[in-house]
């Protein structure tokens, strides 16, 4: 039994593969998929296998590489600090193509995490943007990445990865790098 559209379009996003890429994957438009996972469609059987399958074997073969999270790290990190201004967070992460950023304080590490959907989901709900302009991260910041050795296996981020957007990295205790879903699927290209 193939899974829901439902299902296949939160396998996509848990893989960090974005609609676009999934449409040249199958051979398919961009729009195709946005209308396929709005339930504007009801695709084909064999559409629907074509997309499992790609999502599958994409899966498959980031679980089976053996690379080390020092690999596939981004460094250095770019921190939040928990006093900034949720607008001047949100100018950075656009600027750098960030849809998420480590929280610090002043004197530690990883205390949290901003989004750009916990942004969007203030204002979706009501706050202005002139009333963001006040607040600080801390206000919204949600829980810590989780944080694995340098040498931890692909295998052992994996499965993290499904629950949360990116992972920390570290060397001795101290933070050195940062992997998030799309650096999964770049190392699954390049060993494709």
């Amino acid at each position: 039994m193939l899974p829901s559209i439902k299902d296949i379009m939160k396998m996509r996003k848990n893989l960090g593969i974005s609609q676009k890429d999934l449409a040249s994957g199958i051979g398919v438009s961009q729009s195709y998929i946005a209308r396929l996972e709005k339930g504007e469609i009801n695709p084909p059987y064999d559409k629907i296998t074509k997309i499992y399958s790609y999502l599958q074997k994409s899966g498959d073969r980031a679980e089976k590489l053996d690379i080390r999270a020092q690999k596939l790290m981004s460094f250095p990190i770019m921190w939040a600090y928990a006093s900034d201004s949720i607008l001047t967070c949100l100018s950075t992460m656009r600027k750098n193509g960030f849809s998420q950023m480590p929280v610090m304080s002043k004197d530690r590490p990883n205390i949290g995490t901003i989004t750009e959907s916990g942004i969007n989901d203030l204002l979706v709900n009501g706050t202005s943007i002139e009333s963001l302009k006040g607040m600080s991260v801390k206000s919204i910041m949600t829980e810590p990445l989780p944080v694995l050795g340098k040498n931890s296996p692909l295998y052992a981020l994996y499965p993290l990865l499904r629950y949360f957007d990116a992972i920390l990295v570290s060397d001795m205790g101290e933070i050195v790098g940062i992997v998030t879903k799309a650096d999964i699927l770049k190392a699954v290209e390049a060993y494709a």
